[in-house]
C-alpha cells in the first residue's frame, strides 16, 4: 500500500507549479532545490511507475473499463491528440498530461490489486492534505481576519508555492466540514471529538473566506450527509446557527448587505461570452488544454462544461458532462440516497463522504471550473468518482434496500 501513497503524493506534487516554472539550474542548487524544479514532472513520474506496475501485473482486472470514469479519461485524451491546434501545442500537450495523470494512477492501482482498500487509502490522502491545508490557513491567513482585519481574498500557500484565492481557500475548507460531518455521523465519542474540532475550523474557514461558490457547494453537501444518515434532527439543531454564519458571510461580510450585489456574477459572464465565441471557432474539438490562459489573455473561464468545450469542442465536452452525469446516475440507480444501509460502518461513511464530495464538486461545477483541467477539484473528484463506481458495481442494485 505505500506505493499508492507514493504515486499519489506525487500526483499531488505536481499541484501549484507548471513547466513554465521549471530552470534547468536549479536541479544542482541543492536537495531541496532539486525537489522543487521537478514539481511540475512529478505527475509523470508517478505516470512512468505504473507502467513499471502495470508490465509486473500478469492479469489486470480491467476495472473501470466503462462508465463515468472511462468518460472523463476519454475526454483528457482527445485533448491530448489535438494538442496540435492550440496556439501553444508544447504547453497544451503538458496540460492535458498533467489531466491524464490522475485517472491513470488510479486506474493502474485499482487494476493491480484490491480497489477498495486502495481507493480508501487515496480519499484518506486527500483528507489529511485538505485538514492540513485548512490548519494551515486557520492558524496562518485567516487568523487575522478572525480578529477583524479586512479580507484581501488572496492567501499565500506554504512553502513559497504561491497564492490561493479565496475560492480556493474555500473550496479546501467546505470539502474539509463535508469530510468532518461525514465521519462525524458514525462514530464513537472520542475520535467524534476530532471531528467536531475539524467541523467547526472548517465552518469557520468557509465563512470567512466568503466564497459563495464554497458556500453553495458546502450546504449542497451537507444537505446530502444528512439525507445518507437520514440525520433530519440536525437540520433543527444545526440550520439556524448555520444559516446565520452563512449568511453573514456571503451577504454581510462579502457584499456589505446588498441583496443586489450578492447574485452578481463577478464578471463571470463577460468571460463566458469570451469563451463562448472562442470556442466556436473550433467547435468540434476545441482549441487544446490551457486554452482559457493562452487565449483569454489569462482569464479564466469558471465555468467547468464551458471549460470543457473551449478546450475540447463539442465532442469532449459531451465526454465530459456525460462523466459527470453518469456517476450521479450510477448514485440513482442503485438508490444510494434513499438506501437502508446494512453494510459495516465504515462503508456508509465512504459512501456518505464520497457522495458529499462529489455533491459539492457538482454543485461548484457551474461556476469553477471544477475537474475540467489538473487541479485540486480533479484530484478529489477521481478517487471519488471510481469509488462510487467500483462499490456499485461489487454490489448491483438487486441488492439495494430503498
Amino acid at each position: 500500500m505505500v506505493i499508492s501513497v507514493v504515486l499519489w503524493a506525487l500526483i499531488w506534487g505536481g499541484m501549484y507549479s507548471d513547466i513554465s516554472r521549471f530552470k534547468v539550474d536549479a536541479l544542482v542548487a541543492g536537495p531541496l532545490n532539486f525537489v522543487f524544479a521537478l514539481r511540475p514532472f512529478m505527475p509523470m513520474l508517478a505516470v512512468a511507475i505504473c507502467f513499471v506496475l502495470l508490465a509486473r501485473t500478469r492479469r489486470l482486472s480491467l476495472a473501470l473499463e466503462r462508465g463515468p470514469f472511462l468518460l472523463l479519461s476519454l475526454y483528457g485524451l482527445l485533448g491530448g491528440v489535438f494538442f496540435f491546434i492550440s496556439p501553444e501545442p508544447f504547453i497544451s500537450l503538458y496540460w492535458a498530461a498533467l489531466f491524464l495523470s490522475p485517472p491513470f494512477v488510479v486506474w493502474t492501482l485499482v487494476n493491480v490489486e484490491d480497489p477498495d482498500r486502495r481507493l480508501k487509502l487515496l480519499m484518506d490522502v486527500n483528507a489529511a492534505v485538505i485538514l492540513i491545508m485548512v490548519a494551515f490557513y486557520i492558524a496562518g491567513p485567516l487568523w487575522p481576519i478572525l480578529n477583524g482585519a479586512p479580507n484581501p481574498r488572496l492567501f499565500k500557500l506554504p512553502f513559497g508555492l504561491g497564492v490561493q484565492t479565496a475560492n480556493g481557500v474555500g473550496r479546501f475548507a467546505g470539502v474539509a466540514a463535508l469530510i468532518a460531518l461525514s465521519r462525524l455521523s458514525r462514530t464513537r465519542p472520542a475520535p467524534g471529538a476530532f471531528w467536531m474540532a475539524a467541523l467547526a475550523a472548517s465552518v469557520a474557514a468557509v465563512a470567512v473566506s466568503e466564497s459563495r461558490t464554497s458556500i453553495l457547494g458546502f450546504l449542497v453537501g451537507a444537505l446530502l450527509v444528512i439525507v445518507l444518515n437520514r440525520k433530519f434532527i440536525w437540520l433543527v439543531v444545526g440550520a439556524p446557527a448555520l444559516s446565520f454564519l452563512l449568511y453573514k458571510s456571503w451577504f454581510v461580510w462579502r457584499f456589505r448587505g446588498s441583496l443586489e450585489n450578492a447574485f452578481l456574477m463577478s464578471g463571470r459572464e463577460v468571460t463566458w461570452k469570451k469563451a463562448l465565441s472562442l470556442s466556436l471557432q473550433f467547435p468540434i474539438v476545441g482549441h487544446g488544454f490551457h486554452a482559457d490562459r493562452l487565449m483569454l489573455e489569462g482569464e479564466h473561464v469558471h465555468m467547468a462544461y464551458l471549460h470543457s468545450l473551449i478546450q475540447t469542442g463539442v465532442f469532449g465536452a459531451a465526454l465530459f458532462l456525460g462523466a459527470v452525469a453518469g456517476i450521479w446516475l450510477i448514485v440513482a440507480r442503485h438508490h444510494l440516497l434513499r438506501r437502508t444501509f446494512t453494510a459495516p460502518d465504515g462503508v456508509s461513511v465512504r459512501l456518505t463522504e464520497s457522495i458529499a464530495i462529489l455533491g459539492f464538486l457538482s454543485a461548484r461545477s457551474f461556476f469553477e471550473s471544477t475537474a475540467a483541467f489538473y487541479g485540486v477539484d480533479l484530484l478529489l473528484l477521481v478517487p471519488v468518482m471510481a469509488y462510487l463506481q467500483i462499490w456499485c458495481r461489487d454490489n448491483p442494485e438487486s441488492d439495494a434496500v430503498p
